[in-house]
């Protein structure tokens, strides 16, 4: 391996990084929240610079659609149906040994975010719906915790640093990004691959600035581009800060932080609904009362075809339904085979 001067030495001669920002790297601990397209690439980056601490959550598997544009996984992570923190991890890990990675393979609800952020210095936003991003933006308001906004479609991307207290808030801007839902998804419109590369490298650039402590370089604008038009623009955000923003305003509420948990949610553009787990599950046994129908089991999945329909159960007990779209019908499904 290394030494650890020769391996960040062309790093630590970029002045505003040196020597005593690479320590300050080194001592960081960044919440990723989703590890598909944006969120695997913002970790690779971080762990090649040297972040200390990785925290990666995500609720997905590694799929072979992924693979166009998701670069830390593998054919093999995909026939193997691992879910995409546990695949991450073991890849970073030998990137950077010297990093700490911590896999997580949950759905974050309100009651699990506060949590996920605890002893973090920076959270960055690798999710693929606005739901998570307001839970993440709340969160973060609520805790004073800066975090990174990041998303993008097609040729199309997005990104804004958001510093509670010091500037706009996610919910302050949400008459200029779409309502939840109404925008297309990667899943509806496709994404290529330079758009999401672009997007990771605005949001780790921040990061970076933020980790070393050199916040006042952090921009206070939002930057959008399209590849494929050849566009950029740069959104100045004086004066955007909303106020009576329930989220960042004098008395705020919260609102995404006191929603009330979705039983069921349909999977935007995947034929499929997540019913919200009941219980933990014993894998093992799962797989053996299912029998015949299951179709692949590991350390972190059952996976079982009933007909047209097809189940995978998580450790947590959340069950995600494929080949349907009405949440009655897959939680029927549900019960029918785990009672």
């Amino acid at each position: 391996m290394p030494a650890p001067d020769d391996r960040y030495s062309r790093q630590t001669r970029f002045t505003p990084i040196g020597p005593a920002g690479q320590q300050r790297l080194a001592q960081a601990r960044v919440l990723i929240l989703g590890c598909g397209a944006l969120g695997s690439a913002v970790a690779e980056q971080l762990c090649r610079a040297g972040v200390g601490h990785l925290r990666l959550v995500d609720r997905d598997l590694v799929e072979s659609s992924n693979l166009q544009r998701q670069t830390l996984y593998t054919e093999d992570d995909a026939d193997r149906a691992l879910p995409k923190v546990i695949a991450a991890a073991a890849r970073l890990r030998s990137i950077n040994a010297a990093c700490i990675i911590e896999p997580i393979v949950r759905d974050v609800g309100p009651a699990e975010i506060a949590g996920l952020l605890t002893g973090c210095d920076l959270a960055i936003d690798g999710a693929d719906n606005f739901a998570l991003r307001h839970l993440l933006n709340d969160a973060c308001c609520r805790s004073g915790l800066p975090w990174i906004y990041g998303a993008c479609v097609g040729a199309y991307g997005i990104s804004l640093p958001i510093l509670p207290g010091d500037g706009p808030c996610l919910r302050c801007l949400q008459d200029q990004l779409p309502a939840a839902g109404d925008g297309p998804t990667c899943d509806t419109a496709g994404i290529i691959a330079p758009a999401v590369h672009l997007v990771a490298a605005w949001q780790v650039a921040e990061a970076l600035k933020l980790l070393v402590g050199d916040r006042a370089r952090v921009r206070r604008e939002l930057w959008a581009s399209d590849l494929w038009a050849g566009t950029f623009r740069r959104l100045g955000l004086v004066g955007a800060r909303d106020p009576a923003c329930a989220s960042c305003g004098p008395s705020p509420s919260y609102p995404a932080l006191n929603a009330p948990p979705d039983p069921a949610i349909t999977l935007c553009g995947r034929d499929a609904v997540q019913v919200a787990p009941s219980a933990a599950v014993r894998l093992d046994a799962l797989a053996q009362r299912i029998g015949t129908a299951v179709i692949l089991a590991n350390d972190h999945l059952v996976r079982w075809r009933d007909g047209a329909l097809t189940g995978t159960c998580f450790r947590d007990g959340r069950v995600i339904v494929h080949g349907v779209t009405d949440p009655v019908r897959a939680r029927a499904f549900r019960d029918r085979w785990m009672g």
